[in-house]
């Protein structure tokens, strides 16, 4: 007697064979992109706690999105939003000046209150925005 047509049964067996194979493949895939991701993760966290900490005061950066937690009062000194993109991209170097040596009058600097690398972290963010 049989219990399942012949159709079936091929379909039963074929997703078994196929569906092990497929889903080891993702998880090796989503392991290796996980480890590179979070070794640039932890960098941009970094990065978004300093400049939560040291700039978001002055320059609150535009919501990208409606569900964003982040206000879009209005700020002190200019957004930052885009700063690393389009026609005439920030440097970096430029960037760690102003960071380092402040505009004076308007924004301080921060050579004696940040690290190098906090600074690089930093910069890192900016360019997400």
């Amino acid at each position: 007697m049989r219990f399942f047509p012949r159709g079936v049964l091929m379909l039963v067996l074929g997703f078994g064979l196929i569906a092990p194979i497929y889903a080891r493949a993702q998880s090796n895939e989503g392991t290796a992109s996980r480890t590179a991701a979070s070794a640039l993760n932890e960098q941009l966290r970094t990065g978004r706690r300093l400049f939560s900490q040291n700039c978001f005061l002055c320059h609150a950066p535009e919501k990208k999105n409606p569900k964003s937690t982040v206000d879009e009062g209005t700020t002190i000194g200019p957004r930052l939003n885009g700063l690393f993109k389009g026609p005439k991209p920030l440097s970096d170097m430029v960037a760690k000046t102003f960071i380092l040596r402040g505009v004076e009058g308007k924004m301080p600097g921060f050579q004696y209150g940040l690290e190098p690398s906090e600074i690089d972290a930093i910069i890192a963010y900016l360019k997400t925005l």
